[in-house]
């Protein structure tokens, strides 16, 4: 970990020492907003103050984010405490340890999502020559309640005031020019897909077990069925859209035996497709039917998203091409009988449901049109038309920030709309958010080869960032020459 935080602390150097001018900005990261940055020398100590706002940041109950400050000029650094804001459940995990995982003068913080919560941080260290030229960078870092990391990423927020260095003139009266320090961002114009969309509700229709009869009153079924509803008529309700179709997909839980499980689940989904034709909501023609008779996904992100110790043994089972699929819920009970018997009672419930996915075509937008709708309702507007609209603003402005966001979060699939987004994220010194934006994208797409080298320059990896600018390159992307030669110039000045 150590050998990547000196190289993101030599590159965020780098970038304070171009832009130093920007320290008193807010930074926003991860929904905590950070302002008035100060760090000045005083009476042989280094003062460090900042505020930290968490009102926009929301945190998974077993999830801590760790926000270290630093003090670095790129080769030596000291660590600041550190803010540590926790989950609920990780924090009543910390408070029933006691001492045993506090940090002294590290401030622990529960977060208390939807409300307003504020930290102020003061802090002082005793003051060493080499802080003349140093900056201060924010390390953080998302932990598990195993303590199992995220990955650290680090965010440029200041620099040591300093006097005004006059350029010295070289032979001939030429101005010597710092070398360029920003790398290109190369972003990618996503492919019209035609304007068809897909409404996806997050509503589920629940069965007591070994039925498929709707029950209105069991469960949350009520309001289930009435967002399944609400979401049809969201998309119908819009004179510019068309229903193309309704897919259904029923699942069961994976107690019962194997056959009669794709029954039960082919008749639940059967069974919403009948409300949603009884009721007059879906036209009979426009439904398509699916099942399966075992909600192993679900039953991974539940496993994947909790504090079971053995989760990773038991996401195994579910893996194992070895344990035939009838035989993996068998094979849970009997080596993990404790834990089997919560998720029988807690989890399998929740698995026996119906997903629906919503397909509709939605008319072509103009430009003025998709402007209008971008902030209030960019679900109506394509990958395509939401770039259109990024295009009309200067690229790196915080109108087309926010509107690469915007694309990103409408469209998480969409590998141009990842590949823009990781762009932005780098832009802002978010290099973890930017290679999980990148996870998943494929990597022959010439603008992603392009992010993925302007990270591995980032992380210190120069020889796997040549690579990728080189092959960037030879795909078509302009920017990854300029990036090419900014990297030999890092690379000669580190020899």
């Amino acid at each position: 970990m150590k050998h990547f935080i000196q190289y993101s602390f030599a590159l965020c150097a780098m970038l304070l020492a171009a832009q130093a001018s920007r320290a008193q900005e807010t930074i926003v990261s991860d929904g905590v907003q950070v302002s008035d940055i100060t760090m000045q020398r005083s009476s042989g100590r280094l003062d460090v103050a900042m505020d930290f706002d968490l009102t926009d940041m929301k945190i998974k109950s077993n999830r801590s984010l760790w926000i270290t400050p630093v003090v670095t000029d790129g080769t030596r650094y000291v660590e600041l405490p550190a803010v540590v804001i926790d989950g609920r459940r990780r924090s009543i995990v910390r408070e029933r340890q006691g001492d045993g995982t506090l940090v002294p003068d590290n401030i622990y913080v529960r977060r208390h999502n939807h409300r307003m919560q504020n930290v102020e941080y003061e802090t002082d260290i005793p003051y060493e020559r080499w802080m003349d030229n140093s900056k201060l960078v924010l390390q953080q870092e998302w932990c598990t309640c195993r303590g199992r990391s995220f990955g650290a990423e680090m965010i440029a927020a200041a620099a040591m005031p300093s006097a005004v260095r006059h350029e010295q003139p070289q032979q001939g009266g030429a101005s010597q020019q710092m070398p360029p320090v920003q790398p290109k961002m190369a972003y990618a114009a996503p492919v019209d897909d035609g304007n068809v969309r897909t409404a996806q509700g997050t509503a589920a229709v629940y069965f007591p077990v070994n039925r498929s009869d709707i029950q209105s009153a069991y469960m949350d079924n009520k309001s289930e069925l009435e967002k399944i509803r609400g979401t049809v008529n969201d998309v119908s309700g819009n004179a510019d859209n068309n229903i193309l179709s309704v897919h259904l997909m029923g699942y069961a839980s994976p107690e019962g035996p194997c056959d009669f499980n794709k029954t039960l689940a082919a008749n639940r989904a059967a069974a919403v497709k009948n409300y949603l034709v009884s009721n007059n909501i879906v036209d009979a023609s426009l439904i398509t039917v699916d099942s399966a008779p075992a909600n192993w996904g679900a039953l991974k992100r539940m496993l994947a998203e909790s504090c079971i110790n053995d989760y990773r043994r038991i996401i195994a089972v579910i893996d194992d091409p070895t344990i035939k699929p009838e035989n993996k819920n068998a094979e849970i009970r009997r080596r993990f009988p404790v834990e089997y018997d919560f998720m029988l009672r807690t989890w399998y419930p929740k698995l026996r449901v119906t997903d629906y996915t919503i397909d509709y075509s939605v008319r072509p937008y103009s430009v003025d049109e998709a402007k209008r709708l971008v902030y209030t309702d960019p679900v109506q507007l394509s990958p395509a038309e939401i770039y259109m609209v990024a295009l009309t603003f200067e690229e790196g402005s915080k109108e087309w920030n926010d509107i690469i966001l915007i694309a990103v979060q409408t469209y998480p699939q969409s590998p141009e709309s990842r590949v823009n987004a990781a762009n932005v994220a780098m832009a802002n010194g978010n290099y973890t958010q930017a290679a999980e934006y990148l996870d998943g994208v494929s990597a022959t797409m010439p603008e992603a080869m392009n992010s993925r080298g302007i990270l591995a320059m980032a992380q210190g990896d120069y020889q796997q960032a040549m690579t990728l600018f080189q092959q960037a390159r030879e795909a078509g992307v302009q920017e990854a020459a300029y990036n090419i030669s900014l990297l030999k110039q890092l690379m000669q000045a580190g020899s």
